[in-house]
């Protein structure tokens, strides 16, 4: 891994005001998209590339970071002429698991048994019994939505809102097993955010220029719940672990669910143990082999990595950044691999900022007050990455 060059303009940062008017201007931006999507994607390698760029924090000021979070995520395959068609696919199949799982017993009036479909029905197929429970799983998911960063009038809007509360239900319809829990919304929202910024960027482009037949289906605005669907599934692959309070093993390819792993110590045993075992093998191995001090000094304070990194890992660091930089450590999650395997490593570097941030004896008490750089974060995963492999 090389040391990364980073750029330092957010995407929705306003360009510098320029003085009279250019009739090139309009010109000029376009082809900069043009240039733009040409640099990223129009390579033979393009794929390691983009890759690197999301590594180095350069996707920051892209027009293109939703295309790029699809191919990690992968969402579009890397052939580029199965793009069109992959997504139109996955658009079709949000279409139908919608169609499925939000319903309005309403409409069906008069073409079941009202013995069976009514209010008052418990029968097991009742739309009536069913849209009951649906009610109260989406009022649980829209508490959560509506404490969707606060900050951000963005989210705020009743649209927004009802995207994210339809794409999380929809979502728990088609994973029974798992259904919702609290903070998947916090991984479906900057998911949702990036493609609304892409989209508008696109849209502008548009009024004054020809874009491709790429483009104008991968970033149709029309399919902004389809999209952000479909990332945030795949997301959930790898993070569903995290969530679960199940463990799943294969045997004999078969999958098993088990419930417990025996002689777990007390504090192992809670919400899911992977995600336990997770943070206690960041903390027990590679923050022990990183900083032996910082270790020890844990240990001696008997400070257990469940209490500050459950929420780390689960949430991606969602709360530990401003949203303009936690896109930047989720261009690097992403682009590193779909295993998030990076994880681990940015996990071990917020410790090391935060001790060199602090004093030993506060490091808890400033761990939701120290304002976390991103670029000193992304530098410190660089050298323990290097220093453990």
């Amino acid at each position: 891994m090389q040391h990364p060059n980073f750029e330092t303009r957010h995407p929705l940062q306003q360009e510098e005001q320029e003085t009279g008017y250019d009739p090139l201007q309009n010109y000029n931006r376009n082809r900069d998209r043009k240039k733009e999507w040409d640099d990223l994607f129009q390579n033979s390698n393009y794929l390691a590339r983009i890759r690197q760029a999301g590594i180095n924090g350069r996707l920051r000021s892209s027009r293109f970071r939703s295309v790029c979070w699809k191919l990690y995520l992968d969402v579009l395959p890397e052939d580029k002429t199965q793009w069109i068609s992959r997504t139109k696919e996955l658009r079709a199949q949000y279409e139908k698991i919608k169609e499925t799982h939000i319903t309005n017993p309403r409409k069906a009036a008069g073409k079941q048994d009202l013995v069976v479909n009514n209010p008052l029905s418990q029968d097991e197929g009742s739309l009536w019994n069913k849209f009951f429970q649906d009610k109260e799983l989406r009022s649980m998911i829209k508490q959560d939505v509506l404490r969707t960063f606060p900050e951000m009038l963005f989210f705020q809007e009743e649209d927004v809102r009802t995207k994210l509360t339809d794409i999380l239900f929809c979502y728990a319809r088609e994973n029974e097993q798992l259904l919702y829990k609290q903070g998947m919304h916090e991984l479906l929202a900057p998911i949702v955010f990036v493609l609304h910024c892409d989209h508008q960027a696109f849209q502008h482009a548009s009024e004054t220029a020809n874009p491709s037949e790429e483009m104008k289906v991968l970033l149709d605005p029309k399919f902004h719940e389809h999209d952000a669907y479909a990332m945030f599934s795949l997301l959930m692959e790898t993070a569903e672990p995290w969530f679960s309070s199940f463990e799943r093993e294969v045997r004999k390819g078969k999958e098993e669910m088990l419930t417990s792993i025996p002689f777990a110590r007390p504090q192992d045993s809670g919400p899911s143990v992977a995600i336990v075992t997770k943070v206690n093998r960041i903390q027990d191995q590679l923050v022990k082999k990183h900083d032996i001090e910082l270790y020890m000094h844990l240990n001696r304070l008997e400070i257990a990595p469940q209490i500050y990194g459950i929420r780390w890992v689960r949430l991606l660091f969602g709360r530990e950044f401003p949203l303009q930089d936690l896109l930047v450590v989720w261009d690097a999650l992403f682009a590193d691999s779909i295993t998030l395997d990076l994880v681990d490593y940015v996990f071990v570097a917020m410790l090391l900022y935060i001790r060199d941030a602090c004093e030993f004896n506060s490091l808890l008490s400033v761990n939701n007050n120290t304002i976390i750089h991103v670029y000193s974060i992304i530098y410190i995963i660089y050298t323990v990455y290097l220093f453990i492999i």
